[in-house]
């Protein structure tokens, strides 16, 4: 009994020594802070604040949860120019390349991909992705081949990912925004027009009601779902359907007298009623004043609050923090790199975590795992030992009583 705790005891003490130095190489390989990133393309909010969220960096594709980000091995031989996430299960995502005209799958965390090719006659790249996640339709725009939708069928054979739908078009797509809500609310935006979709995606129509060019557009997952559209002179517009808008500036700082820019309109994905809108007011056709500002509305529109004024350069983009309301990123027009308003603070404090996901993936992880079982294997043997050894003492004590009472009965056979 004793041998056999003694080696398991050591057996116990070789792993956890395994553990440690295991948990000092998975802290070594720290996560980093999207503010570290210096090149951003594309980027695809998780819906919950525990989800993975996805940044495209110079053609590389990056992970983050909880304000930590690292890189994830892309497709070979693709430059990754766009990316799309399901909302129901951030796992599962979508990249377009850059260099063909391909969209590709992993519905592993990005660990492993299948690849649809949309058209193998053309020249071209993926400039966006949506997915709509209620009906699993994917839309997918291009730089020479308009847009494709494709229905998600889920990963079982292939891909999963099967073309239902072309609209071809004389302009590079811009930017998609589909809803998960089921209503099939999508729409593509070109440096000219808006369509809106019609039969979730099989038909599209131009959006001629706007009262100025479309510059941005986002579709919040609200009940009914709204559109929101950033225009080059008349500020925020909003629409449940894309036929009827609506101005949504109170706040914004817009004049009669001057036109209201919007550059970029964003969403957090957890909370629909939070907006954020980047703004700059022209004049004349020359920047007058500041370069821009940052707004939000918690409200859905209805009163914006200015988050910060931009004097360097006017915002290209703004990255929302899931569900973190005045958390944004914005990307300006000269840097590509995030910068925060509103809670960098909070994200260095989480950049020694790794990016969690499904399995072990990491040899701390594994180590210690191993050592768990170790310790119940200790367990259990002891537990084992002791119940033997009682057995045994039991044993022992019955086979001399029955000696005894046989030798009282030899001698003092009167008396029994």
């Amino acid at each position: 009994m004793f041998l056999r705790i003694l080696l398991t005891g050591t057996t116990l003490l070789l792993l956890t020594l395994v553990a440690s130095v295991g948990a000092a190489a998975g802290a070594g390989q720290d996560g980093i802070s999207i503010t570290a990133l210096n090149k951003v393309r594309a980027y695809a909010a998780a819906a919950r604040v525990d989800g993975r969220s996805y940044a495209v960096d110079g053609g590389r594709l990056y992970a983050g949860v909880n304000g930590v980000w690292e890189p994830l091995a892309a497709p070979a031989g693709v430059i990754v120019n766009a990316v799309a996430v399901d909302r129901l299960d951030s796992e599962t995502v979508f990249v377009g390349a850059a260099n063909r005209l391909s969209v590709f799958v992993s519905r592993a965390g990005g660990e492993g991909w299948k690849e649809v090719r949309l058209n193998s006659d053309a020249i071209g790249g993926v400039t966006a992705l949506a997915f709509d996640a209620s009906n699993r339709l994917l839309y997918a725009g291009t730089d020479a081949d308009g847009v494709y939708r494709l229905r998600d069928i889920g990963g079982r054979v292939g891909p999963g990912l099967v073309a239902s739908g072309h609209l071809l078009l004389e302009e590079p797509v811009e930017e998609i925004a589909a809803d998960s809500t089921g209503a099939g609310l999508a729409f593509v935006r070109t440096l000219e027009k808006l369509y809106r979709a019609e039969a979730y995606g099989m038909r599209w129509v131009v959006v001629d009601a706007l009262p100025s060019p479309p510059t941005a557009v986002v579709v919040a997952d609200t009940s009914p779902p709204r559109v929101y559209v950033g225009t080059a002179g008349a500020g925020v517009q909003v629409s449940s359907s894309g036929a009827a808008w609506r101005s949504v500036n109170h706040g914004l700082g817009s004049q009669d007298d001057v036109p209201l820019v919007i550059s970029d309109v964003a969403v957090d994905p957890a909370h629909p009623q939070v907006l954020y809108a980047a703004t700059g007011v022209l004049a004349a056709g020359a920047a007058r004043g500041p370069s821009g500002s940052v707004a939000m509305s918690t409200d859905g529109g209805g009163q914006w609050e200015i988050m910060a004024a931009l004097e360097d350069a006017p915002a290209a983009e703004l990255l929302p923090v899931t569900g973190r309301t005045g958390m944004v990123y914005v990307l300006t027009t000269a840097s590509r790199t995030p910068l925060a308003l509103g809670g960098e603070a909070y994200l260095e404090t989480v950049e020694t975590a790794l990016v969690p996901g499904h399995g072990v993936r990491n040899s701390g992880q594994l180590a210690w795992l191993l050592a768990g079982h170790a310790s119940a294997a200790l367990i259990i043997l002891a537990v084992g030992e002791f119940r033997s050894g009682s057995r045994r003492r039991v044993s022992a004590a019955y086979d001399m009583r029955t000696v005894q009472v046989g030798w009282r009965e030899k001698l003092h056979p009167n008396q029994v």
